[in-house]
Formats: C-alpha cells, structure tokens, sequence
C-alpha cells in the first residue's frame, strides 16, 4: 500500500518553479537556482540532496515573503521527504501551507498541499486522515471548479480500497479516469486504471485486472515514470499470481526488481517482496 500511494499523484508540483515575484534580484536569483538544482537531484535520483536544494528554497521564499514559492517548495519538499521515508518531515513540510492560515496562499496551492497530506495519510495507512484531508481537497475543488477532480477521484478509490470496499474502488477509479481521459491527462488516467486493476483483483477477478494494469503500465512507461511503472509491475504480478499464471508473475516480478534496482529503490524492493509474498 505504502508504494501504490506514494505513487499516485505524486507530482502535484516536482520540478516546478514558481514565477518571478517582486523581490531584489539577488534573492529571486538565489531561489530559482535551489530550485533547479533541486530538480535536478531528482532526476538524478539524489533524492537527500534534493531535499536540502528545497529546504533552501522554502528558506529563502520565506526571507522574501514569496507566498507562492513558499507553497510550492513546501510541497515539493514534502514529496521528496516522503519519498525518502521521513514521514514527519514531509508532514512538516506541508504544516508551511496548511497551519499558516496568516500568508495569503490561493486555493490551488492549499488544495495541492490537502492533497498531498491526503497521500501521505494514505501511505501511512491512517485512512480515515486520509479520507478527512482528501474529502477538505474536494470541498476546496468544488468551490474553484478546479482541475483536480481526477486526483481526487483517485485518492478516495485507495482509501475506498484501503477500507476494503473494492465495489466503492471501482466506481470512484472508473469516474477518475473518465475525468482524466475527457482533459488528457495520462498521468491521471493511468493512476485511475492502476486503481481499477486493484479493485478488480479485490473482487476476486484477476483476469479481468491485468489488462486494465496493462493499459496503466503502458501510460507510465510512455511517461518515464518509474516509482509508477514500479507499482504497475508489482501490481501485474500479484494479478497474473491471483490468475493462477505463475511464469507471468515471475515475469513481472523480475522487471519490477530490476526497475527498483535501476532507481536504487533499496525500500522499495523491500515493500515490493514483502507483498508479493502475501498470499
């Protein structure tokens, strides 16, 4: 579970820069420089590194009253905390934009950082937090007709499953990826079929979910997101196991480890045998 919600909707805004604000040019240029180089210790994989280039940023939005750049590398630093495992970290990061009712942040960027605190929840098996923060960003959607309906649709499907109400999963990830689909967003859709496959699985009908995890895998890869294409190959060996396809499962299974090797995912190879191992 800790893998799948890290994976869904996972860059709310990793590797975003915020626009010029009214500052000296020293200090704006000082920002948009952590700013890169956090993004690009991400891509490198130099995740601890990262997350010291946006601690700095978050430092140096807040001497300069940068509402906006505080938001987002708030939120960045937290993806990346958690990504590292440090959950209260991440929570920290977020407590920036969610327990600073004081700085003027807009509703987009409160409702980005409900969103991931509703993921972090999620991941740290607290559902029913979960559900409260991802039911306070649909509130906040519904208001700004935004457009993360899709997110949300998805977040309420892992928690619908996290509950083990697979039927409630299957509604919620077939209307997210409806949404998703209408506005062409792949990453969305393929976290709605992602969540499909579970749902599917859960009801007790395998076959049925592998093509669905197909479609989702074939999104990611064409992506490059490999924290997804992760969580999709783990999910299509648990699938084609349930199928009674033990050469597929092992199939997938050995693309997913040699995926999480590649990322040096030390944990996630560790969650990913740990549940591949239930029966």
């Amino acid at each position: 579970m800790k893998r799948l919600a890290i994976a869904l909707g996972i860059a709310v805004c990793a590797g975003c820069t915020t626009p010029a604000a009214v500052s000296t040019p020293q200090a704006q240029s000082r920002l948009a420089d952590a700013e890169a180089r956090a993004a690009a210790l991400v891509r490198s994989g130099d995740l601890a590194g990262a997350a010291r280039q946006y601690d700095e940023a978050l430092r140096i939005a807040a001497s300069i009253e940068n509402v906006d750049a505080i938001a987002v590398n708030a939120v960045n630093l937290s993806i990346v905390q958690q990504w590292l495992g440090r959950d209260a970290e991440a929570r920290e990061a977020l407590s920036h934009v969610l327990d600073d009712p004081r700085r003027g942040f807009s509703e987009r960027r409160r409702l980005q950082a409900e969103l991931r605190r509703a993921i972090l929840e999620l991941a740290a098996h607290n559902t029913d937090a979960a559900a409260s923060w991802a039911q306070r960003a649909e509130r906040r959607c519904a208001e700004l007709a935004c457009d993360y309906a899709a997110t949300i649709l998805n977040l309420q499907a892992e928690v619908a499953l996290a509950a083990s109400r697979p039927a409630d999963a299957a509604r919620l990830a077939s209307s997210a990826a409806e949404r998703a689909r209408a506005r062409g967003d792949r990453s969305e859709t393929a976290n709605a079929l992602r969540a499909l496959g579970r749902a599917r699985r859960a009801q007790g009908e395998p076959s049925a979910a592998i093509p669905v995890l197909e479609q989702a895998l074939a999104l990611d890869r064409e992506l490059a997101d490999p924290r997804k294409i992760l969580a999709d190959l783990t999910e299509l060996s648990l699938a084609s196991s349930a199928a009674g396809d033990r050469q597929a499962a092992r199939d997938y299974y050995e693309r997913a480890l040699a995926v999480s090797r590649a990322v040096q995912d030390a944990r996630g190879i560790a969650e990913m045998e740990a549940q591949l191992r239930r029966p």
